[in-house]
């Protein structure tokens, strides 16, 4: 009697055993394929991100030089790390050298800001940019938490061969995000 009772546990701890493997290996695979889906959406987002910027600076209008923020305002957020810039696409190899200048900074009120500190990179330097191609131009504007909402303004002149070939100018509006926004995004 003392056997029988021994060889039913033994059937119960292997179908147990059966059970927890064959759940592992669910378990196993349900994240494989969670983790390959979402990086096959992060992918597929990242190339359409990448056509809209290009669709954003220039390929629609076909200019050589497109600034972001010259048609309508960009929104730029305090407190956090805001990337601008100019797009170059030229018809033949061209070397481009550019200069970002801040012409003004003012509040809602009309008071004049002071934004010096306020850019974390280089304000001007050089690119090299072959035919069909796209090189951007970028600056990192990273406004204080205690910024007040108002427009930046900033000229860019962009010169080749000594010559200016554009010079637009760049309207970006500092404006606070919601706490719901930015604790969810």
């Amino acid at each position: 009697m003392n056997k029988t009772g021994g060889f039913e546990m033994s059937i119960t701890t292997i179908v147990v055993i059966v059970i927890a493997v064959i759940m592992l290996i669910l378990g196993l695979v349900f994240v494989r394929t969670t983790m390959c889906g979402a990086l096959n959406i992060a992918t597929t987002t990242l190339e359409g991100a990448q056509g809209e910027i290009n669709k954003l600076f220039g390929q629609e209008t076909g200019e050589e030089v497109t600034c972001m923020g010259v048609r309508t305002p960009l929104d730029i957020a305090p407190d956090a790390y805001n990337i601008v810039g100019c797009g170059f696409k030229p018809k033949v190899q061209t070397t481009y050298n550019y200069q970002f200048v801040i012409k003004s900074t003012k509040d809602i009120n009309g008071q004049d800001i002071n934004a010096q500190g306020w850019i974390t990179e280089l304000l001007s330097g050089q690119k090299s940019v072959g035919p069909g191609r796209m090189e951007y131009a970028t600056l990192s504007i990273r406004p204080p938490s205690d910024a007040p909402e108002g427009l930046m303004i900033i000229d860019v002149t962009v010169t080749s061969g000594g010559k200016t070939i554009a010079n637009p100018t760049m309207r970006l509006n500092i404006k606070r995000v919601g706490w719901l926004q930015q604790s969810v995004c």
